[in-house]
């Protein structure tokens, strides 16, 4: 499906709070067939494995009105994303909200329906927990991942009220389903309390690469940390998965588990504009509760956020 420079047009005519609700005025395409896009834009309204605050399930609509406020060319990457690739919104996904492992098929099924039509696919949740069937599909399709993950929380608990998959847990079952290897997963906004020390324990055993806030604030230790990552993901696909919590709730209120003493949205997007180059071959923005916002401003971050994962993927393999 080809992006038409009449529909750029209108995009750019038509005022923000007008028309349909897609992403970025893209074309709404929920059935699309063998390379008809390059980017698939996927909403996964569920938040049925929050343990704080929900709210999340109504994320993807409240990105999506956002959206309307994006264009097409991202001055921070210096790309023109929906000239450069094939774009279309593809809908939700169907979730069971009453049954998390229905949903997990729906959303594992779904994404890598999506992927073997050759589309990339940005994912708009949705809780985190989301990221657990995402990646059982793409490493199907994608071997050697690379995890980047922009967040709060390590999500690598094992467990919590005896249940073993929640949006505390997707990393540490992500690698324990060997989808990713724990040194190829780096995250980035750590920062908070935690229950006790052994919190941290399974990270560093894991050998996850970590960039906690304290160490974001060294110029030294944060190129280190991006010159690791480069090296250890190479010209191999990288995922990344980011959840709103990572950005401190001054900027970002409108989330369940909010942390202060976070990123700033601009460090957040400097720190994106780093990975220019890798192999970006999907992403995801999660954690956006809209309940809790304030004047939208979550929710804009929230498509921002999306829209730059996108022009990564547009400019993956570039210099």
């Amino acid at each position: 499906m080809k992006n038409t420079d009449d529909a750029d047009s209108a995009s750019l005519h038509q005022t923000s709070f007008a028309g349909i609700s897609t992403f970025g005025r893209l074309p709404y395409a929920p059935t699309t067939v063998d390379g008809e896009c390059d980017l698939a834009i996927l909403g996964i309204p569920f938040d049925g494995m929050v343990t704080n605050r929900p709210g999340a399930r109504f994320g993807p609509n409240a990105i999506r009105q956002a959206s309307m406020r994006c264009r097409g060319y991202s001055q921070q990457m210096g790309v023109d994303v929906y000239k450069r690739l094939r774009s279309v919104d593809v809908g939700d996904v169907n979730v069971n909200p009453f049954d998390y492992v229905e949903t997990f098929r729906q959303i594992e099924n779904r994404v890598s329906d999506l992927q073997q039509r050759g589309a990339a696919v940005v994912s708009l949740g949705g809780d985190h927990s989301i990221l657990l069937p995402i990646l059982r599909a793409t490493s199907r399709k994608f071997k050697n991942l690379t995890l980047i993950q922009f967040d709060a929380h390590r999500d690598t608990t094992n467990e919590g009220w005896g249940q073993r998959f929640h949006h505390g847990t997707p990393v540490r079952r992500i690698i324990e389903e060997g989808l990713v290897s724990g040194s190829q997963v780096f995250q980035i906004g750590i920062r908070g309390s935690v229950g006790s020390p052994a919190s941290n324990e399974y990270a560093s055993k894991a050998g996850i690469q970590t960039l906690d806030m304290s160490s974001f604030h060294d110029a030294r230790l944060r190129e280190t940390f991006v010159e690791k990552l480069r090296q250890v993901a190479g010209s191999a696909p990288c995922y990344l998965t980011f959840d709103v919590d990572g950005i401190d709730p001054a900027f970002a209120p409108g989330t369940g588990t909010p942390v202060v003493g976070g990123l700033t949205s601009f460090e957040a997007l400097e720190m994106m504009r780093s990975l220019r180059g890798l192999e970006f071959i999907g992403g995801d923005v999660v954690e956006v509760a809209p309940a809790y916002d304030c004047s939208d401003i979550t929710a804009l971050l929230g498509a921002t956020l999306a829209f730059e994962i996108a022009a990564l993927i547009a400019m993956r393999g570039e210099a």
